[in-house]
């Protein structure tokens, strides 16, 4: 960041409105002059709610602990959420930074509100005093609610001295927004009141909606009725007639706000004190006056068709690269496509960057912390993604790979509680389709993520389960005490062992221990599956690798044994290798009794047919005999 350039953080809900984004423009306008950029944080919430219910938010907000900020400026109406309101501006309160709140009071911060009453005043008074109106309708807002009630006071106030009688049935609320509108308006259309001469309307979107309904039923304005608006959003700049109306003086709250933060900067003190935004009417065709100013309606046309095509095109990118997220099981996969799905590109910046976590694959706890850049571009071109960072560094990670912007809009990317990172969209001016632009990008890449850790948690489900089905099969083709195979893992693995091994001889090995019931009645069955297991070593051991070895059942074993040559596999010599490798064993030196074995033998060569269970009934009855002999 350039030593002169000085930085303004905006906190605003994603959903704010055209009179939000005309105080951004007059920030910005005014700001260029004193050489500030601003940072936009825009957020999801729109209502009132604990701060716990929105830990997203109050993690995006965390990224100004880390910025060289001059101001702190809440639009308090667009966010609702005052404890989220309360910790953005305990931020700015534990670092000594002015705090500027718009329509709401945060402790510590300088409150900022418009003065919507004497606004609406002289609006009222211009229908009645300049253009002689005597009927005159109102629009209100809600019903009961303090904003709307005050107008309607105004209004009352206006018409009582000027001596025209109040009449309740001529106001209507309206709700600030179309549908119950309409229906009051079509309510006054039908009232046995006469005609009104003029209807002054709390907002422009009623307004807009009343000069809509005259039309239709074949009144002019206003000509027939005049009509006025309140707000000065664009709509009615590009309506015919122009809309009267009284738009917010933005100028005026932002040169207030720059010089409180530059006596802040001079003299390092903080003095929060209210300031008022006044409204200054805009006579215009919809009240009978001159036009104030002509505006370019083929500029305005071309510009609206230009966002819906791009918000189509846009919109078709998002899609195409949710959908290309589908088979993907890394965010490192979800890098690579990024720059081929955002094609439809404007010449701004955009970038991501997720908790390091999330690439690593392991579970996502706390703030953020360690960074990873997901996706850096503009211009139509990409960086490499993959750049690890520490949080407190996000803006000179940013900023290294361009800092030419005006405007920042940052966004939080999450699925619900769950924060995975943010974006940033660079602009160096922003209009309301950037914004969008901005939101959707956002929203559409918290999607992508999302499915892409799904992904990662199904496929590491589905190896636990081949893991848990291999475990499962192991278990029932093994015997568990001696861990070599029982009398299923015999039978299977000999006969894929038969199929493989091209050895000449196939030698059947009978074993089985002696006195085993004199171990487990003298010293007990612990001692008996000691000796058990002693056994199943040796048998595995004297068999060597090409041998299916197993537990039949309580001290029998059998194994299978495949070999070129049978000189050593006597019972002779298995016999006493085998009684070698038991007394080798660990521990069985101090035991007070001994264990021994006696053996079978029965080699066949491959040449003939094997019968597996001719060959185990030989080796037992031999085996037996051997054992008849040893007592």
């Amino acid at each position: 960041m350039e030593e002169n350039v000085k930085l303004i953080g905006l906190f605003v809900a994603r959903t704010f409105e055209e009179n939000n984004l005309n105080f951004i423009h007059a920030m910005q306008n005014l700001g260029k002059k004193e050489g500030y950029k601003f940072v936009i944080f825009s957020m999801d919430t729109t209502t009132p709610s604990r701060a716990d219910s929105t830990p997203a938010e109050a993690e995006l907000c965390g990224l100004a602990e880390y910025l060289p900020l001059e101001a702190f400026i809440i639009l308090g109406e667009t966010i609702k959420n005052m404890e989220l309101i309360d910790g953005i501006a305990g931020i700015a309160r534990r670092r000594h930074i002015p705090c500027f709140c718009l329509d709401r009071e945060a402790g510590g911060s300088y409150p900022i509100r418009h003065d919507y009453t004497s606004g609406f005043e002289k609006m009222v008074r211009h229908v009645v005093e300049e253009h002689g109106a005597r009927r005159v309708n109102m629009l209100a807002g809600f019903e009961g609610h303090a904003l709307s009630e005050d107008r309607v006071m105004v209004y009352r106030k206006v018409l009582e001295e000027n001596g025209i009688a109040f009449e309740e049935e001529r106001v209507g609320y309206g709700q600030f927004w179309e549908v119950p509108a309409r229906k009051e308006m079509e309510r006054f259309l039908k009232s046995d009141l006469p005609m009104p001469e003029a209807i002054v309307c709390a907002n422009d979107v009623m307004a807009l909606v009343a000069c809509n309904v005259l039309e239709e039923a074949g009144y002019r304005v206003p000509e027939d009725v005049i009509v006025t608006g309140f707000d000065g959003v664009n709509d009615g700049k590009y309506y015919r007639p122009v809309l009267a109306t009284c738009a917010p003086d933005y100028e005026g709250a932002v040169w207030f706000i720059f010089d409180k933060v530059q006596e802040w900067r001079a003299t390092g003190q903080i003095r929060p004190e209210s300031f008022s935004i006044r409204y200054i009417v805009e006579k215009n065709q919809s009240c009978g006056c001159p036009v104030a100013e002509m505006v370019n309606r083929n500029k305005i046309i071309r510009s609206l068709a230009d966002s819906l095509g791009d918000c189509a095109w846009h919109t078709h990118a998002m899609n195409q690269m949710l959908t290309s997220a589908l088979p993907l099981r890394s965010l490192q996969d979800l890098a690579q496509i990024l720059p081929k799905t955002e094609y439809i590109w404007r010449n701004d910046f955009r970038y991501a960057a997720v908790k390091e976590e999330l690439i690593q694959g392991t579970e996502v706890n706390g703030k953020y912390h360690s960074m990873v850049t997901l996706m850096c571009g503009g211009n139509g071109r990409f960086q490499e993604a993959g750049e690890h960072f520490p949080i407190e560094k996000w803006l000179d990670v940013l900023n290294a790979q361009d800092d030419s912007w005006e405007i920042i809009l940052v966004r939080v990317l999450n699925a619900g509680k769950t924060v995975y990172g943010y974006s940033v969209d660079g602009f160096h001016d922003i209009h309301q389709r950037d914004a969008q632009r901005c939101d959707e990008f956002s929203m559409f890449l918290s999607n992508s993520i999302n499915l892409v850790l799904q992904n990662q948690q199904l496929n590491c489900l589905k190896q636990n389960l081949l893991r848990a089905n291999k475990e499962l099969a192991n278990l029932s083709e093994l015997d568990a005490m001696t861990e070599l195979y029982n009398r299923r893992g015999f039978y299977k693995y000999f006969t894929r062992m038969l199929s493989e091994t091209k050895r000449r001889y196939a030698v059947l090995v009978s074993v089985d221990m002696n006195r085993l019931k004199h171990i487990n009645d003298t010293y007990g069955h612990a001692e008996g599956d000691f000796a058990i297991c002693t056994l199943a070593h040796g048998v595995k051991a004297i068999c060597g690798t090409e041998a299916v070895c197993a537990r039949f059942g309580g001290d029998e074993f059998d194994s299978i044994v495949f070999a070129d040559d049978v000189t050593e596999l006597t019972e002779e010599i298995l016999g006493q290798r085998l009684q070698e490798h038991i007394e080798r064993t660990e521990g069985v030196d101090g035991k007070p009794y001994r264990i021994t074995a006696s053996i079978g033998v029965v080699v066949r060569e491959r040449l003939q047919d094997l019968n597996i269970e001719q060959m185990i009934g030989e080796a037992d009855t031999l085996m037996y005999r051997n054992k008849k002999k040893n007592r």
